[in-house]
């Protein structure tokens, strides 16, 4: 499916738990979204991070599970920034970087699918759509894009 290993996954998720999520939020998992959790629940992707058009990085810490613990779930996360009306209603988060900004999917009609990536860096008031930018057209692409992170190739570079 990628070209990417995921490590340390907690297994498979069950399609029981996302149609779980689906009802409870009024919400469609993409199909590749849904395939990427039967597969990888939880976990981190071998190279992390993703550069976008103008070079700006982001690094996936870790892939939120579906399922295992309860407060570091998918509905357990989408659950809290909905009440805290923190992040728009049309994004689903599935991963965490260093520091709480997130990786989420697209739920809407017009880019369904797309990642986005979520600063959750802003004051009361502000239009958290606002602090949304847009990375890539799906799971797949998003994952398959992602790279080494130079500071560890650094690391290892004073290794040798």
């Amino acid at each position: 499916m990628y070209n990417n290993q995921i490590l340390h996954t907690h297994g498979k998720a069950k399609a029981e738990d996302l149609d779980c999520i689906e009802q409870k939020f009024q919400v469609k998992i993409p199909a590749a979204v849904r395939e990427h959790y039967l597969i990888y629940n939880g976990g981190y992707p071998q190279k992390p991070v993703f550069t976008d058009k103008n070079e700006n990085t982001y690094v996936v810490d870790w892939f939120i599970p579906v399922s295992g613990k309860k407060e570091r779930s998918v509905e357990n996360t989408l659950r809290l920034l909905r009440e805290d009306e923190g992040i728009p209603d049309w994004l689903i988060p599935f991963a965490d970087e260093d520091g709480g900004n997130l990786f989420c999917f697209s739920v809407r009609e017009a880019d369904y699918g797309a990642i986005y990536y979520y600063d959750h860096e802003f004051e009361y008031g502000e239009n958290p759509e606002e602090h949304v930018t847009c990375l890539a057209e799906s799971i797949v692409t998003f994952i398959n894009s992602l790279g080494e992170d130079e500071d560890d190739e650094d690391i290892e570079d004073d290794e040798v």
